[in-house]
C-alpha cells in the first residue's frame, strides 16, 4: 500500500520577505526529506558534490540560479565552508588577533523578531553541518566564546574539490577589483583575512551589491556591527543558520523534486494530449465491441488502452515522462542547450571581460557558476535566452536528451511510475469489469 499513498517530496513555500530560518507547516526537516528523499540525495551529499547529474552541486546551482532565482545563497553558502577551513588553518597567533564574536541582547531580540514562524506551522528542526569536521552531517554553532573551537579535535581538514570547487588559493584569486564597489571598508587591523572579508561584504551583504543577499535591515546591521570587530567566522552566525536552514529545509527539497521531471512543457503537454488520446480510444473500442455480436471477452483489450493511457497521464500530471525514464535520460533544459554558434559564446565572454574571471575554475563557462566574485546573478545577457525564445513549439518539443545518471534519481521516479502503474490497474479493472458485465447489443453482423 505505500507504493500507492507515495508521495514525492512536497514543495516548501518560499518565505517572503528576507532571509530568515525556513519553517514548514506540518513537519520538521526529518519529516520533510527523509520520508521522500533517499539518503543518496540528502542535502550533505548534494552540497559535498557526491551526486551524479542531474543532482549534482552545480544542477543545484543551475537550478537556484535560473529557477528560483536564490544562487546568491549557495555561493555565500560555499564560501563560507572553504572561508571557515581556512581560518581555522591560519597561524595561532593571527586567529588572536580576531576573537570570537559574542552574543549580545540586540543581537537576540532582533532575531527573535524577524524569523517568528508563520502561525500555524511548526519550525524546522535545523541540522546545521559542522563546516569544520569531515563529517559534515555533525551539527554545530558558533554562538558565543569557543575558544577551543579550532583545537586539535580537528585533525581533519575539508578538501574544497569535495564541494566541486577550485583550491583555496584559486578562490582568493578571484578577489578582483571589478567587482567590488568601496561601499563598505574597514581599515586593517593586521586581523586575519580582513581584505577578502571587505570584498566579501561589498559582494553580498552592504545594499546594491552585485549579488546581495536578501537580509533585514536589522540582521543586516548586526552582521556589518560583527564583521566590523573581528574576522572570526562567529561573526557570521546569523548569516550561517539562516542560509543552513533555507538551503537545508527549503531550497534542497524543491530541487529534488524540481528535478525528478524529466520533460519540458511541450513535452509534458503533448504526454498528456497522448495519453487522453489512448484513453478515448480504449473506450471507442469497449464501445464499438458492446454493441456488436463479438463475444464479451473481447472487451477486455480496451483494458490496455486504460491503463496506459491512465499510467502515463498519472506520471504526466508530476511533469515525469515513462518513455524517457525507462530509457533513463531526460530533456535539456533550456539553459543547457548549445545550438548556437561559437562566435555568440566568444562575444558573451568578450563583453563580460573575461580577464576579471577565471573560467578554468569552474565546470562551465556561464558567468553565474562557481566563482565567489563575480557578476550578478542575472542571465538575461546570455546567448540561450535569446536563441530558446525563439525556438518553434516543435523544436522544443523534441528538445534533445542526456542520460540520468544519478541512481538515487531513479529510486524515486521507478516509485513514481510504479504509483502510477498501480492506480491505473486499480481504475481499469473495475472499469474493464463495468463493460464486460453489459449484455452485447447485436446492432450489426460480426
Amino acid at each position: 500500500m505505500s507504493i500507492l499513498f507515495y508521495k514525492r517530496p512536497e514543495y516548501v513555500l518560499r518565505h517572503n520577505g528576507p532571509l530568515a530560518e525556513c519553517s514548514r507547516k506540518g513537519g520538521t526537516a526529518q519529516d520533510c526529506s527523509t520520508a521522500a528523499i533517499p539518503p543518496e540525495l540528502s542535502f550533505e551529499n548534494v552540497i559535498c558534490n557526491k551526486c551524479l547529474p542531474p543532482c549534482s552541486l552545480q544542477d543545484f546551482l543551475d537550478y537556484l540560479t535560473y529557477v528560483t532565482h536564490d544562487a546568491e545563497n549557495l555561493q555565500f553558502y560555499l564560501w563560507m565552508v572553504d572561508y571557515f577551513q581556512r581560518f581555522r588553518n591560519a597561524p595561532k597567533s593571527e586567529k588572536e588577533l580576531s576573537p570570537p564574536w559574542k552574543n549580545d541582547p540586540s543581537r537576540s531580540a532582533c532575531r527573535i523578531n524577524n524569523q517568528m514562524p508563520v502561525k500555524g506551522s511548526t519550525p524546522l528542526v535545523t541540522r546545521e553541518i559542522d563546516l569544520h569536521s569531515e563529517d559534515i552531517s555533525n551539527g554545530s554553532t558558533w554562538d558565543g566564546d569557543h575558544s577551543e573551537e579550532f583545537g586539535d579535535d580537528y585533525s581533519q581538514t575539508q578538501d574544497p574539490m569535495k564541494f566541486g570547487m577550485s583550491p583555496t588559493k584559486t578562490l582568493v584569486k578571484h578577489s578582483y577589483e571589478k567587482y567590488v564597489p568601496p561601499k563598505w571598508q574597514v581599515s586593517p587591523r593586521n586581523q586575519p583575512f580582513r581584505s577578502e572579508i571587505n570584498r566579501i561584504v561589498n559582494h553580498y551583504i552592504v545594499p546594491g551589491s552585485p549579488r546581495e543577499l536578501n537580509l533585514s535591515h536589522n540582521d543586516r546591521a548586526t552582521v556589518l556591527r560583527a564583521l566590523e570587530h573581528t574576522t572570526h567566522p562567529s561573526a557570521l552566525t546569523l548569516v550561517k543558520r539562516m542560509l543552513d536552514s533555507t538551503l537545508r529545509n527549503q531550497s534542497h527539497p524543491n530541487f529534488v523534486r524540481w528535478s525528478i521531471c524529466n520533460g519540458n512543457k511541450q513535452w509534458t503537454v503533448a504526454l498528456r494530449a497522448f495519453a487522453i488520446m489512448n484513453i478515448v480510444v480504449g473506450f471507442a473500442i469497449a464501445i464499438v465491441l458492446t454493441l456488436s455480436k463479438y463475444s464479451r471477452w473481447w472487451r477486455i483489450f480496451a483494458s490496455f488502452e486504460w491503463w496506459f493511457g491512465t499510467t502515463n497521464i498519472i506520471a504526466a500530471s508530476q511533469g515525469l515522462c515513462v518513455l524517457l525514464h525507462r530509457m533513463h535520460t531526460r530533456q535539456h533544459h533550456a539553459w543547457e542547450t548549445k545550438d548556437y554558434t561559437q562566435d555568440d559564446d566568444e562575444a558573451m565572454l568578450k563583453a563580460l571581460d573575461i580577464n576579471f574571471i577565471n573560467y578554468e575554475s569552474t565546470k562551465s563557462k556561464w558567468p553565474v557558476k562557481m566563482e565567489v566574485f563575480g557578476p550578478a546573478n542575472s542571465y538575461g545577457a546570455e546567448p540561450w535566452v535569446n536563441h530558446y525564445s525563439r525556438k518553434s513549439w516543435w523544436r522544443k518539443l523534441f528538445e534533445r536528451r542526456i542520460p540520468v545518471q544519478e541512481n538515487g534519481l531513479k529510486a524515486i521516479q521507478n516509485r513514481m511510475i510504479r504509483q502510477a502503474e498501480a492506480w491505473a490497474l486499480l481504475i481499469t479493472i473495475p472499469l474493464t469489469i463495468a463493460f464486460v458485465a453489459i449484455p452485447k447489443g447485436n446492432l450489426y453482423p460480426s
